[in-house]
């Protein structure tokens, strides 16, 4: 392999497959707000062949997978371009340099503070410049710190401006330095820690204060740390406070570090673990002391590791217990220059670093590192090879070799990628490397599934959301928002009562979140009614009452009118009121119906007319004066018969009892109709019906 592969860097701003930067080492990374991953600078080779310190700015978009070059020079050892201090512009960037320190603020927007590298007029040395850049205006503008060196010999920086412990101001800045560690908190503000660099003095060594910046104020604040070097036998430098293991106090601090790993929990606290620097005795070496500052008492406390290094330029050897498993006495070896992440469930990640190609995790809940991948030996020739495998396909038995340097991105899944750095390839041969790797710290949970699919539907539906993970817990909106571990927590059926969409992820213990699930669903707006009772039975000429329920879906937002149809003439149907807003949200509205009974269907039981009035025939010609025989006959006979029908009734009513008078048989029989009531509202129109008996 070559010393430093070179680069292809294709056209500027264009993304291709073929683009890659070069072999790169000490390049500063980071993720944007959109995932994308972006690299400046390190030491490097350029397109015309020449190495030495980058300025390129790189773009690397995973759901491309391809590479754009986007900013600065495709040769090596450029002066920066400075511009006017505040003002981006399209012709401003960095020098070339290495080494520096890069944040993400919660804008998105990529920071950069110093590094070893060239001022605007080519001087090389430790850089205090303050940089910012937009990536959706592809922008730098220069915030803060100088733009040149001091001219001398060797290295030159400029010395930190500490003003008062604890208090901003607008004159603070940090002294030149490289090798720091920086961390960006919840509120976006940015922290620095430590590295080689100059102190207030002008004095060059190894650096442990600590400074925070908040780009909204554009003001540094040194926070924690010594201002000034403290040389002796075994050079400038602070040695470390530890105090009791797992006890915050305001005597602890890290002692001088460079090239230490660094996180940030979800508690803002910030997490730095070995590096190369002194040790609890002023002993130089390797590191493995793992320490927190406490953001609530801005108080460091010693978590882990060895407070010694067992002699100079040494380390502590790691304790890797079994292979996957977390443990208490588990342990990295010391070690600088390591690759670190930290992934969606606020799990800490580190890589390599010297010799090493080991792959560990710490779990701040428990305190506890567990050995994940990659070798527990160093090997006879210094370093592990790499196992690649098939590009593009994940195995278990692929890692990288032993690397220290290498660029380093978690994106918006949680996968962490790693780029290049100084160590071996697939055939043990060293160098600088431009080989590109991507990790998935545990497999996805299951993606959540919906019981309604998308769709169109007149009604609401009721969702509910499963997953196939064991004790997995699902989380949800309904607001458009991508759901997190800060969304509710599903603990039952999702009513939809109206056009929305419904996103989910699942997590559970050991994997990573699930790919985010949606439904979208369309109700468009309307209503349905119901009644209760469904009958009413009232008396002849009184009235009744019965309920009608309107709910709205769809977001339904109007008036509903109502009107009975099918009465019994003469009765009527009125209600308590005549429409009924219903807003979107409110689901019920109750009205009243009245029926009026005013025209009773009332059928009385009447005897046979023609004996009666037969008889009252008979009678009439009984009372003639003059008559005939035949006709007196006849009359008579009509009268027998009338009489005969007249007793068979009277005697029906009296069945089983004996004697006298009888009571006709007739009466009110109820009658029963079946009444729609229709809610119309514009060209929306719903029935329902009750059964009306009246009595």
């Amino acid at each position: 392999m070559f010393c430093y592969p070179p680069g292809v860097y294709g056209t500027l701003g264009t993304p291709t497959p073929g683009n890659i930067p070069s072999g790169l080492v000490l390049a500063t990374s980071w993720t944007d707000s959109r995932g994308r991953l972006w690299l400046f600078g390190g030491q490097g080779i350029g397109a015309d062949g020449v190495i030495g310190d980058l300025n390129s700015l790189w773009k690397f978009d995973p759901s491309s997978n391809e590479w754009a070059w986007m900013d600065g020079s495709d040769t090596s050892s450029q002066p920066g371009v400075y511009g006017i201090l505040g003002t981006p512009a399209a012709g401003n960037t960095p020098g070339s340099r290495d080494s520096g320190t890069g944040w993400t603020d919660n804008s998105g927007h990529l920071w950069l503070f110093g590094g070893v590298g060239y001022d605007s007029s080519s001087l090389l040395g430790y850089l205090n410049d303050l940089w910012e850049f937009d990536p959706s205006a592809n922008e730098w503008a220069w915030m803060g710190g100088n733009n040149t060196l001091p001219n001398k010999s060797g290295y030159g920086g400029q010395p930190g401006i500490y003003g008062t412990l604890g208090t901003p101001a607008a004159g603070n800045v940090a002294g030149g330095r490289s090798d720091a560690s920086g961390w960006t908190d919840s509120d976006g503000h940015l922290w620095l820690f430590g590295g080689v660099g100059y102190d207030s003095s002008g004095t060059l060594g190894y650096l442990n204060d600590l400074w925070g910046f908040n780009p909204s104020t554009n003001q540094w604040v040194w926070v924690g740390g010594s201002s000034s070097m403290n040389c002796g036998a075994g050079g400038c430098g602070q040695s470390g406070v530890y105090g009791t293991l797992g006890t915050p106090a305001a005597a602890n601090t890290p002692g001088v570090r460079h090239y230490a790993s660094n996180w940030i929990d979800s508690s803002d606290n910030l997490w730095l673990f070995g590096g190369e620097g002194f040790d609890a005795n002023g002993v130089w070496g390797e590191l493995n002391d793992l320490r927190e500052l406490d953001r609530a008492t801005d108080e460091w406390v010693w978590m882990g590791g060895s407070s010694t290094v067992p002699g100079t330029l040494k380390g502590q050897s790691g304790v890797y217990g079994t292979l996957g498993k977390p443990a208490a006495g588990n342990t990295p070896g010391g070690r600088n220059n390591a690759s670190r992440w930290t992934d969606n469930s606020g799990n800490f990640w580190l890589f390599g670093g010297g010799g090493e190609n080991d792959l560990w995790e710490l779990i701040p809940s428990i305190n506890e590192w567990a050995w994940m991948g990659g070798s527990s030996t160093v090997g006879s020739s210094g370093g592990q090879v790499g196992v690649y495998g098939a590009l593009g396909t994940p195995a278990a038995g692929n890692t990288p070799g032993s690397r220290y340097g290498a660029a380093n991105w978690t994106d918006s899944r949680g996968d962490l990628w790693l780029y290049g750095g100084e160590g071996y390839d697939s055939n043990g041969s060293s160098g600088s490397l431009n080989d590109f790797w991507k990790y998935q710290p545990h497999a996805n949970a299951a993606t959540p599934t919906f019981s309604v699919g998308s769709g169109t539907y007149t009604t609401a539906q009721t969702v509910t959301i499963s997953d196939g993970t064991t004790g997995s817990t699902i989380y949800y909106t309904t607001n458009g928002t991508t759901p997190t571990t800060s969304s509710p927590v599903y603990s039952g059926p999702v009513i939809v009562l109206s056009s929305e969409t419904v996103e989910a992820i699942a997590t559970a213990s050991g994997y990573v979140a699930s790919p985010v699930a949606t439904a979208t669903y369309t109700i468009p707006p309307d209503f349905a009614i119901a009644i209760n009772p469904a009958s009413v039975s009232v008396q002849a000429g009184q009235s009744g009452t019965t309920t009608i329920t309107v709910q709205d879906e769809g977001g339904f937002n109007g008036n509903v009118a109502f009107a009975c149809s099918g009465l019994p003439a003469g009765d009527t149907c009125s209600f308590s009121m005549l429409t009924v807003p219903t807003p979107a949200g409110v689901t019920y509205s109750t009205l009243t119906v009245n029926t009026s009974a005013n025209s009773a269907a009332i059928q009385r039981n009447s005897g046979p007319l023609f004996p009666e009035s037969a008889l009252a025939v008979a009678f009439c010609f009984l009372g003639w004066k003059k008559r005939r025989r035949w006709q007196m006959l006849v009359l008579l006979a009509a009268s027998a018969v009338g009489l005969s029908l007249l007793g068979g009734c009277s005697g029906g009513s009296n069945s089983g009892g004996g004697g006298g008078g009888g009571g006709g048989g007739g009466g009110t029989q109820p009658v029963t109709t079946t009444v729609t009531v229709t809610a119309t509202s514009g060209a929306l129109s719903h029935t329902t019906t009750f059964s009306l008996t009246v009595n």
